[in-house]
């Protein structure tokens, strides 16, 4: 699969429409930028749009989702599309929704992604999040829900199958213990506590219920006859109050003959009427001249004098009215004790021959209330000896049906968990069976994937870091515990250590890179694009070129690999050819503002530069060319010098002059510099053969020699830029870009680093450098 570009609008940093270019001819892709400057937009946004993630995001806490979208896009859409050579693939995000909408939803290529925060978790984190960082790369997600539904039934089982068990022990002992009271018959508990439960005791479940509304019947009269009593005492109270207030009475009327309260309730609305008068001076009865203060005040000693009176008869008659509802209640009551006398007659009936000292109650009652109750009072010994019979014998009805309805019940719990038992103890040995198979498969599948790329993370991790006394890499699930990823590693004599207890910051960086991309490669179907996103920070110059040789070895497992990084110096190696830069498609982002959004330049290597200012047929920029022809021979020089050893001078800064470098080929050693170009033509033919070009390399650095002081006049000091002509300039910019060539793979863009027999060559081994050494 080949990338055309990848549109994004609207998506984190795109604040503006951006579309990235890709390099069908390139397998690499490298984004570089300072920090801040849209290279995580761009990486997220291919995870956003080939997967359910949503990239740097997921690896932060208290994450605000709206942010997918970019500031000011409030409910407009975004979107991310990605133009490939087997289809369009897009995918929106519309409104305050904050979730993808996937065109089209099947047939997405695949993509594998690692950040920075992933090869800290790999290592630094606890095992089980350990475990959690790699499920993106081993999907065992069906296999724990499965592993997890199979636990849970287990321990549902147990629990049932303990529970069980404490209910058949308790059943029993319960059961024992009757059985130890009856004195053990049968022999034979269960067989006993069979015959027990299978007794029919409807007779007896009969006989109890009749004695118990005996029970209920005796139980309602002598509550209601206690109530008849304690209004006897009651009515006798309320009679003599009654009799009391009569006394008191009469007694005032005896003390005042004229005294009555026909009389009392006339001076009283007379007084009224002739104080509510304004002016009143004669009877409104008989016309007779009056003073209205003398009449209000003999009207008002009237009034006391009757008004004791007055009181004790209200008094009397609110006495009077009380025992008689006192009355009205025990008639009431009588009442009702002698329906419910004439009913317990009825019941007691059968049992007269049997009792005889009932029979005069039953014999006496009747259909007079009155009698009835004398009837009962009469005879209320008799009915309470008998009362006591009854109860005893519901008692002992009561104990026999609850011994028998206990030895059942638990005969019944004992015969039904007996069988649930033995099918819970069979179901769990199949359950926790059926839970070992599925979590050691788990753990095996696991651990073979793991072993799977044991062999190839040592290898990668040999090449970056070859006889240092490291690897022996070890990843493998800890089978104490569900999800526990353990790491291991040799240290010079010691084997098995834990490697972040003495491996260097830098050494556990490469280890995560390793392992991250041996498991990316193992599930890689060819076509996978591969996205890292800044994860190298910081490495020293032996590793780096180890590292970029090792991800270009590897980049043909992968359809893309996306780079994204602020590391400069591996920027540099490409740009000047320490690296295989004709092999990486390089992409700049400038300064990013909330206004232009993300803005891409293209970048390009040194040598690329140089030839198109030479090139350039519209203007001739005399600075340009000078100076890019210095840093391409100051780079090439500078290789030169330290793959031959030649001498320079001590100093304690290990940077030195174009002159100073220049200076320390001499013609001796140059004679015998060549280089080998190896390429394939198409012959008479029309077939392909080898055939090799040779190049002396004295010529043009001699010629540089002489154009050296270009360098300075023209590419780096402005006032010293008179002397140099056009023709001057371009010679040394050509000289340049010749020695790149001779020194130059075209096809990598690399200079020889790999050493042979007798020679110095490129990777893929195109341009051969001769000698090996000084000579």
């Amino acid at each position: 699969m080949k990338l055309n570009n990848l549109h994004i609008k609207s998506f984190r940093g795109a604040t503006q429409p951006v579309t990235i270019e890709f390099d069908k001819t390139k397998k690499i892709t490298m984004i570089f930028a300072e920090n801040g400057n849209g290279k995580s937009t761009i990486s997220d946004a291919f995870v956003c749009l080939l997967t359910n993630e949503k990239g740097s995001l997921d690896d932060k806490s208290s994450i605000d989702m709206r942010f997918l979208k970019s500031l000011g896009t409030g409910n407009g859409e975004t979107s991310i599309k990605l133009d490939t050579d087997i289809g369009l693939f897009s995918a929106t995000l519309s409104g305050a929704s904050k979730t993808f909408i996937k065109n089209p939803i099947v047939g997405i290529p695949s993509i594998r992604f690692l950040r920075r925060n992933q090869i800290i978790n790999l290592i630094n984190a606890e095992a089980a999040k350990r475990y959690d960082t790699l499920k993106d790369y081993i999907d065992v997600s069906n296999i724990l829900t499965s592993e997890d539904a199979l636990r849970k039934v287990n321990k549902e089982v147990d629990t049932d199958l303990q529970r069980t068990t404490e209910i058949l022990s308790s059943a029993k002992i319960t059961l024992e213990k009757s059985w130890e009271i009856e004195g053990k018959p049968d022999g034979e508990m269960l067989i006993w506590a069979k015959a027990q439960s299978e007794k029919d005791l409807s007779k007896e479940n009969r006989d109890y219920l009749v004695l118990v509304e005996l029970i209920k019947q005796w139980n309602a009269i002598d509550i209601k006859h206690k109530e008849i009593v304690s209004l006897n005492n009651t009515i006798k109270q309320s009679l003599q109050t009654k009799k009391n207030s009569e006394e008191i009475v009469n007694k005032l009327k005896l003390e005042n003959t004229t005294n009555n309260t026909e009389l009392l309730t006339l001076l009283k609305n007379a007084k009224t009427y002739i104080a509510e008068q304004g002016n009143i001076n004669s009877c409104p009865v008989c016309s007779s001249d009056f003073e209205k203060t003398v009449v209000i005040t003999s009207l008002e000693k009237q009034i006391i004098s009757m008004d004791a009176l007055d009181k004790a008869a209200k008094i009397l008659d609110t006495n009077t009215k009380d025992h008689d509802k006192n009355i009205a209640i025990q008639t009431s009551a009588i009442s009702t004790i002698s329906e419910l006398i004439i009913k317990y007659k009825n019941s007691i009936s059968k049992y007269r021959e049997k009792l005889p000292e009932i029979v005069p109650f039953v014999d006496g009652v009747g259909l007079d209330v009155t009698i009835n109750y004398t009837c009962f009072t009469d005879n209320l010994s008799a009915l309470t000896v008998l009362f006591s019979k009854i109860d005893e014998a519901e008692k002992t009805k009561r104990k026999a049906i609850e011994q028998h309805n206990i030895i059942k019940e638990q005969f019944n719990s004992i015969t039904t968990n007996t069988e649930k038992f033995e099918k819970l103890v069979a179901l769990s040995k199949a359950t926790n069976k059926a839970f070992t198979i599925v979590e050691t498969e788990r753990k095996k599948f696991y651990d073979n994937e793991l072993l799977s790329i044991s062999s190839d993370v040592e290898r990668m991790y040999q090449l970056l870091h070859p006889d240092e006394g490291l690897g022996g890499i070890k990843l493998f699930l800890n089978p104490k515990y569900k999800n526990s990823l353990e790491l291991q590693a040799n240290f010079h004599s010691e084997k098995e250590i834990t490697p972040q207890s003495v491996y260097s910051e830098s050494h556990l960086d490469t280890l995560s890179i390793c392992i991250f991309l041996a498991l990316a490669k193992k599930y890689s179907d060819g076509n996978t694009i591969l996205v890292l996103d800044d994860v190298v920070m910081s490495v020293d110059e032996s590793h780096l070129n180890k590292f970029i040789n090792l991800l270009h070895d590897e980049a043909e497992y992968f359809g893309q690999i996306i780079i994204t990084t602020h590391y400069r110096p591996w920027k540099d190696r490409y740009r000047t050819h320490r690296a295989p830069g004709a092999k990486v498609h390089f992409i700049e982002l400038r300064k990013w503002s909330k206004e232009t959004g993300i803005r891409v330049q293209n970048g390009r290597v040194e040598l690329q530069e140089l030839e198109i200012a030479l090139n350039d047929t519209s203007y001739f920029d005399r600075q340009i060319i000078a100076s890019k022809s210095g840093i391409i021979l100051e780079n090439i020089l500078d290789y030169l010098t330290d793959i031959y050893e030649y001498h320079l001078p001590k100093r304690k800064s290990s940077k030195y002059t174009l002159g100073e470098l220049i200076d320390t080929l001499q013609s001796k050693y140059l004679k015998n510099i060549k280089t080998i170009h190896r390429s394939i033509r198409i012959n008479d033919r029309s077939e392909e053969e080898d055939y090799e070009v040779e190049y002396q390399l004295q010529p043009v650095i001699e010629d540089l020699k002489k154009l050296l002081f270009i360098r300075n006049q023209v590419g780096a000091h402005f006032n010293l830029d008179q002397d140099a002509s056009d023709e001057d300039v371009e010679l040394f910019g050509k000289k340049s870009l010749e020695l790149g060539k001779i020194l130059i793979c075209s096809v990598t863009g690399q200079l020889p680093l790999s050493k042979d027999v007798d020679h110095w060559k490129t990777k893929n081994g195109s341009v051969k450098l001769f000698p090996l050494v000084k000579a």
